[in-house]
C-alpha cells in the first residue's frame, strides 16, 4: 500500500518520538524550500531542529551563491510556515554596504539572485522592505534591466562628452561610480596644464526629474596662479571646451556655434567681458557675430609664413585661432626667420602678433614680398600724385 503522505521513511525515522504532525510539517517545508532552490544540508539540519523544537518564531540564516539569506518562519495552528525571505548581497569594494530585498515565499532563489545582482548595477528608489511576490519580482527585474541599458547608454554618452570637451578619459571610473551610487547630484574635480599654467575644473552633474539619466550642464574653471574663476554652461552636451575656457580666461577670443532663445544656431567670436559681470559673479560673454565682419584670414594671407602653402597648414592655423590658441609660426622679416605668436582679436579687427618675448609686432614688417612691393608702388604713386597736385596750384597774392 502506497504511503498516502508520500513521506520518505528515512526522513522521519528520527522523529519516532514526536507526533506525526511535526513530521509532516518538516517534510512539507523541506519540499517547499527545495522547490525554491534551497537544498543545503545545513539548512535542512537547522529546519529539523526548528520543527522539533518549541520556538514560536525562528529565522534560518544561510549563504548561497554569493548571497546571504534569512528565511523567516512563523508558528501557526498547522505548524511552521515560511512567510518571508530576506536576501542580501555585498557591494564589491564597500565595507558594511549591501543591497537587499524582502521576498514572499513564492519567489525562488534564481529570481532573487538575479534581482540582487541587477540592483548592484542600477540605482532605484524601490522600498526593499516591502516583500515582493514572484510576479512583482519578475516585473521589477524587467524594469531594472531596462534601466541598466539606459544607464549604460547614459554613461557612454557622458564619457564621450568628457572626451569631446577635452577632459579625456581619466574621470571615467569616478563618473561610473557616482552614477551607480544613485546620488541626486555630484561633482567631479580635475586639473589640466596649458603653457605651464594650471587650471582647476569642477564638473557638475545632476539627475533628471525622473532620476533615469544624469546631465552635465556646467563646469567651473579657475586659474590656479591667478584670481580668475568662471562658470561655463553647456547646451545639449556641447559648449566651451576645457582648453577654450583657459584661452578665454587668458583674454583671447574663441569662435563658436551658439544658439539664441528661439533655438536658432549662429556662429560668433566670443570673449570674456572683464568689465561686466552677471549676478552670479560670472564675466559676461561678448559676442562678435557675422555682422561684425571679422575675418582673421585677411591678415593671415598677408603674412610671409613659412610652410603656410603646405597642404592643410592654413586650415590648421585657422582652426587653432578659432579655438582661442596662441599659435606659433615662423615668418620672414627682412630676409630672416622669426618666431611669431598669433592671436585672434575680433574686438579690434586684427590679429595680434608678438615675438617670443611677448613684445607686440607690426604686421607690415612680416608681409609677403609681393605685397611689400605693391605697398611701395602705391606709396610712390601717392607721393607723385601729391607732388603734381602741389605744382599745379596757382600762387595767390
Amino acid at each position: 500500500m502506497d504511503d498516502e503522505l508520500n513521506i520518505d521513511p528515512r526522513e522521519t525515522d528520527h522523529l519516532d518520538h514526536i507526533d506525526m504532525n511535526k513530521a509532516i510539517n518538516f517534510y512539507e517545508l523541506r519540499t517547499q524550500l527545495a522547490a525554491l532552490g534551497f537544498n543545503e544540508d545545513a539548512l535542512l539540519n537547522e529546519l529539523r531542529t526548528m520543527v522539533t523544537g518549541e520556538k514560536t518564531l525562528h529565522d534560518i540564516y544561510i549563504q548561497q551563491d554569493g548571497a546571504d539569506f534569512a528565511l523567516s518562519f512563523e508558528m501557526t495552528k498547522d505548524g511552521y510556515q515560511l512567510y518571508c525571505i530576506d536576501a542580501s548581497m555585498d557591494v564589491a569594494g564597500k565595507v558594511n554596504n549591501q543591497v537587499m530585498q524582502y521576498f514572499q515565499p513564492d519567489v525562488n532563489v534564481a529570481t532573487e539572485l538575479e534581482l540582487l545582482r541587477l540592483r548592484l548595477l542600477v540605482r532605484n528608489d524601490h522600498d526593499p522592505f516591502r516583500p515582493l511576490n514572484l510576479e512583482e519580482s519578475q516585473a521589477y527585474i524587467h524594469l531594472l534591466k531596462t534601466n541598466h541599458v539606459m544607464n549604460d547608454q547614459n554613461l557612454s554618452y557622458l564619457q564621450k562628452q568628457l572626451l569631446n570637451l577635452g577632459f579625456g578619459e581619466k574621470l571615467n571610473d569616478e563618473l561610473e561610480k557616482n552614477i551607480k551610487s544613485g546620488k541626486k547630484e555630484f561633482t567631479l574635480a580635475t586639473a589640466q596644464e596649458y603653457n605651464k599654467q594650471n587650471v582647476d575644473y569642477t564638473l557638475h552633474y545632476k539627475a533628471g526629474d525622473q532620476n533615469d539619466m544624469y546631465f552635465f550642464n556646467k563646469y567651473d574653471a579657475s586659474l590656479r596662479d591667478k584670481d580668475m574663476r568662471q562658470t561655463f554652461y553647456l547646451n545639449k552636451g556641447s559648449g566651451i571646451t576645457a582648453k577654450e575656457a583657459y584661452n578665454l580666461m587668458e583674454g583671447r577670443a574663441v569662435h563658436k556655434q551658439l544658439e539664441n532663445l528661439e533655438g536658432e544656431k549662429y556662429h560668433a567670436w566670443i570673449i570674456l567681458d572683464k568689465e561686466n559681470k552677471t549676478e552670479n559673479g560670472n564675466f559676461k560673454l561678448r559676442p562678435f557675430t557675422n555682422g561684425w565682419n571679422y575675418k582673421p584670414e585677411r591678415a593671415i594671407d598677408k603674412l610671409d609664413i613659412i610652410g603656410i602653402n603646405e597642404e592643410g597648414a592654413r586650415d590648421k592655423l585657422m582652426k587653432s585661432l578659432e579655438k582661442g590658441n596662441r599659435h606659433q609660426v615662423t615668418a620672414m622679416k627682412d630676409g630672416k626667420e622669426v618666431k611669431l605668436f598669433l592671436e585672434a582679436n575680433p574686438a579690434e579687427h586684427r590679429v595680434n602678433l608678438t615675438n617670443w618675448k611677448g613684445e607686440a609686432q607690426q604686421l607690415e614688417h612680416y608681409k609677403k614680398p609681393e605685397l611689400k612691393n605693391d605697398q611701395k608702388k602705391a606709396e610712390t604713386q601717392t607721393q607723385e600724385a601729391s607732388k603734381k597736385k602741389s605744382k599745379g596750384k596757382k600762387m595767390t597774392v
